[in-house]
């Protein structure tokens, strides 16, 4: 049952008065609409009221997507969606909202529509946007909505995949050496001998460094956006793991936990802020560094792709890997890193080779 108040806002301008109608969604959660008048308000609770949340077809056509929107918007809300996720649902929103698609009634509202945005954005953007569109589209049918789906044979762009690049001990140590600081050459080498995401590197605590063990426990994720940073879970569970620390990077991880509290971040900017992959892009000399060595392309993310060559070629196998790495399985380990110790086929065909000599001379024998 839908119900309606007066509320009142106290601006830059004066009194605002709006009337809101607030209804029980199918699923328990409930939604609201804000409107200026109580006669829109009446007549907009009036269409809800009997129809078990369905507004009768002909005012479900004419419903618009920013208003579907709030109500998408407010079901995640309530579900308690992670903060990075609600962010990036709404960086897909407003990728539609500055289209002329957001106040269009949904009637007009065609495939081609949808894929035209779409198309104005690469690869993983418009997999977001097809996918709030989607969700815009199902909430229209949820009020009554009964036209085709326009996200029907939509495709986001596909781009090539972008190459991993691999750096050997001695290049990490190389771009180490072409940062404009000590504590600029340290993350580097942090961030290459364990292979954290560059988000984990950000909101490990001192808590986190076991001086005694030389293990760094994983436990938390940063995002960054708007200038805002936001302390979250890891980016899935087996992301919360256990990282073993050569003592060369323990001797830097003592030195940052020095004297400071269990509940501050381990790394931090020289000016004792919170860890910023983008202010170290620009402030470190990291452009010029990785040209000088050859990578002119090489992301901050390469050096986590560095850290598993090396550990690779080192001797860890596969399940191993993929445990330090925190991937969500073994399967995205093979598929990113399985083919980076190509030795390993060469063992095979000569423990083979052995073999087949050993039958042979028995057979001879």
């Amino acid at each position: 049952m839908a119900s309606i108040r007066k509320r009142t806002y106290q601006g830059k301008r004066g009194v605002t008065v709006q009337w809101e109608v607030r209804w029980q969604n199918r699923d328990s959660s409930s939604s609201s609409r804000s409107f200026s008048t109580r006669k829109e308000a009446v007549q907009y609770a009036g269409n809800l009221e009997g129809t078990n949340g369905k507004l009768p077809s002909s005012n479900a056509r004419q419903l618009v997507l920013s208003v579907l929107w709030e109500r998408v918007y407010a079901r995640r809300v309530n579900a308690n969606t992670k903060p990075a996720t609600l962010r990036v649902l709404l960086q897909a929103w407003n990728r539609i909202a500055k289209s002329d698609l957001a106040n269009r009634p949904v009637s007009r509202i065609v495939a081609q529509d949808v894929q035209a945005v779409v198309n104005q954005h690469g690869q993983f953007a418009g997999r977001k946007t097809i996918q709030i569109f989607s969700a815009l589209y199902k909430e229209a049918v949820e009020l009554g909505f009964d036209g085709q789906d326009w996200t029907v044979g939509v495709r986001s762009r596909v781009e090539p995949p972008r190459n991993r690049l691999f750096l050997t001990v001695d290049e990490v140590e190389e771009l180490a050496s072409g940062m404009e600081s000590a504590h600029n050459r340290d993350a580097v080498k942090i961030l290459a001998y364990t292979g954290l995401r560059v988000g984990e590197f950000s909101a490990l605590r001192v808590m986190d460094w076991d001086t005694q063990r030389r293990r760094l426990h994983v436990q938390q994720n940063a995002s960054f956006a708007g200038g805002k940073v936001e302390i979250h879970t890891t980016k899935t569970k087996k992301s919360e793991r256990t990282i073993p620390v050569p003592e060369t990077i323990a001797i830097l991880l003592d030195r940052a936990a020095a004297n400071r509290v269990p509940e501050d971040f381990l790394w931090t900017s020289a000016q004792g802020r919170i860890w910023r992959a983008g202010n170290f892009r620009r402030r470190s000399g990291w452009r010029q560094a990785v040209t000088a060595i050859g990578y002119p392309n090489l992301r901050l993310h390469d050096l986590r792709h560095s850290y598993a060559s090396i550990v690779r070629h080192t001797g860890a196998d596969l399940p191993t890997l993929s445990r330090v790495m925190g991937h969500s399985s073994i399967k995205v380990t093979i598929d990113l890193y399985g083919g980076i110790y190509d030795t390993e086929l060469d063992d095979l065909a000569k423990g083979l080779e052995q073999q087949f000599g050993r039958k042979m001379g028995e057979n001879r024998s």
